[in-house]
């Protein structure tokens, strides 16, 4: 039972499985972005909404390749991309309020003072107060994860190449 007016959080394993693979098979180039894009499960699952939104960022959709040569990954962002993988492969709740490409450090963007002048010159609203409010809620180098605890136990605890039948 959740308190009133609380929406209870889905963690939707099967959903989360196949993003999981698809995000595998994306970095390692066996996909396109497309096909990535394309195959990404819908679900109620805010994880899946946060992952696909941050990874987005990751490739261009401009047009369809593979991650592959001069393409490729940065090792750094292949990192982040397995943190990602990890999380999906563990049934974690996503705690993170919702915000835009939550995984690629919202406030990079938000506090130069070129994009306030954008946001000025274009009429938008300053959304300091809610990369503030995410920043506050959980420890950002381990996100998806809320918290390092967590990160440090699925770690522990991986669902793939642990040797465990999954």
């Amino acid at each position: 039972m959740t308190p009133e007016g609380s929406k209870e959080v889905e963690v939707d394993p099967e959903a989360r499985s196949l993003a999981a693979v698809l995000l595998r098979r994306l970095i390692s180039g066996q996909i396109t972005n497309d096909q990535f894009e394309d195959d990404f499960p819908i679900s109620s699952d805010p994880a899946l909404d946060a992952i696909r939104d941050t990874a987005w960022f990751y490739y261009s959709d401009t047009k369809e390749y593979h991650l592959k040569g001069p393409e490729r990954h940065h090792p750094d962002e292949k990192r982040a991309i397995i943190r990602w993988i990890l999380f999906l492969d563990s049934n974690c709740i996503y705690q993170w309020p919702a915000i835009r490409l939550p995984g690629n450090d919202p406030g990079r963007f938000t506090y130069s003072n070129f994009s306030r002048f954008l946001r000025r010159l274009l009429g938008m609203p300053d959304p300091t107060n809610k990369v503030r409010d995410f920043d506050a809620s959980g420890h950002y180098p381990v996100w998806p994860f809320i918290s390092k605890k967590d990160y440090l136990f699925a770690l522990r605890n991986p669902k793939r190449l642990s040797g465990k039948s999954v």
